[in-house]
């Protein structure tokens, strides 16, 4: 491999009968491009499907489209086809699970995901005493505060949870470390919710580093209104902050929520704005922000479809979704 290329592994896909889909990074024809129907080439279950019979690349375009007697499924079978909008309460499957595929492939000349983190005067913010202690070798905590996301919403096994993807890089880059994760997310819960619960979920637990994520069930529309105003989100997430802070040794990253299904009725489209308070109260406080919100529109700016990032076709992501929420913690990780 040229030592400019990376492999791109597990990237998600879903196809509409023969149209063309983008590929995230233009693939090197050199090594080919490889489909499965599961992230982990060794499930049980998983199907690989062949190139030139089930689907065919441009490597010069970079794009790729099943082929009609292909064995990948087809999405213009799922009952959401045809939607311009949708109440996902009015159908009885919106996923997308059985329509995703995952693929790998090598390109060349292509950066990791980077600069997707608040920064002080240079430094990485807010976890500096947190890298100290792994650096040392002490024994750590790390404790996930958030919604279903943060709880690991519809990634197909544990380790591709986002925040096990961390801990798993975490224990990589500091092996001497021992770093013990509790993961205090529940589903459904917004910013409102996590002030009720930080005293006893968070705070009360000492950790070492806290990693808070709300926004996705904030943003949602209900009738004329949102879940949580961006004013009572900032002055929630203000509480939090100021929560933690209070603790002596916890260092605290902020994750800025990935978008939903625009075709989904409950999707404001403010997601931005709950994503720029979040930023902003990163820089006010110095603490660390993990922009996931940033990653997930250039995926979007760079061809991927919201239903090849989102497993649930609403606001949960695939595994290849709690990868980019795992790529935007890697620049203030591994300092």
């Amino acid at each position: 491999m040229n030592p400019e290329s990376r492999r791109q592994t597990a990237e998600a896909f879903i196809f509409e009968q023969e149209e063309n889909v983008s590929i995230r990074y233009r693939p090197s024809a050199k090594q080919r491009l490889v489909l499965r129907s599961h992230t982990d080439e060794s499930h049980p279950d998983n199907i690989m499907y062949t190139e030139g019979i089930d689907y065919v690349v441009d490597y010069d375009r970079g794009v790729i489209r099943r082929t009609k007697q292909s064995g990948i499924p087809d999405w213009s079978h799922h009952e959401l086809y045809g939607q311009t909008e949708f109440d996902h309460t009015a159908f009885k499957n919106c996923s997308n699970r059985e329509f995703t595929v995952y693929g790998d492939y090598v390109c060349d000349s292509v950066p990791l995901t980077e600069g997707f983190v608040v920064r002080d005067s240079g430094k990485l913010a807010g976890v500096e005493r947190w890298l100290s202690k792994l650096r040392t070798g002490e024994e750590c905590s790390i404790v996930v505060f958030g919604d279903s996301i943060s709880a690991g919403g519809e990634a197909s096994e544990e380790k591709f949870m986002y925040f096990n993807r961390v801990h798993q890089l975490l224990n990589d880059e500091y092996p001497h470390s021992r770093i013990r994760l509790l993961n205090k997310s529940v589903g459904g819960e917004s910013s409102r919710d996590g002030i009720n619960r930080i005293q006893r979920d968070v705070i009360a637990l000492n950790p070492d580093l806290v990693i808070i994520g709300f926004g996705m069930n904030d943003q949602n529309k209900y009738g004329e209104g949102v879940g949580v105003s961006p004013a009572d989100f900032e002055s929630n997430l203000r509480q939090m902050i100021e929560a933690v802070q209070k603790l002596d040794s916890s260092d605290l990253v902020l994750v800025t929520p990935c978008w939903p299904n625009p075709k989904w009725w409950y999707a404001s489209g403010w997601t931005g704005r709950y994503a720029e308070i979040i930023r902003r109260l990163g820089r006010e406080y110095g603490v660390g922000v993990a922009d996931v919100t940033a990653v997930w529109e250039q995926e979007l700016a760079a061809g991927k479809s919201p239903g090849s990032l989102l497993l649930n076709n609403i606001n949960h992501p695939n595994d290849y979704g709690h990868w980019l929420y795992f790529q935007a913690f890697v620049p203030l990780l591994k300092a």
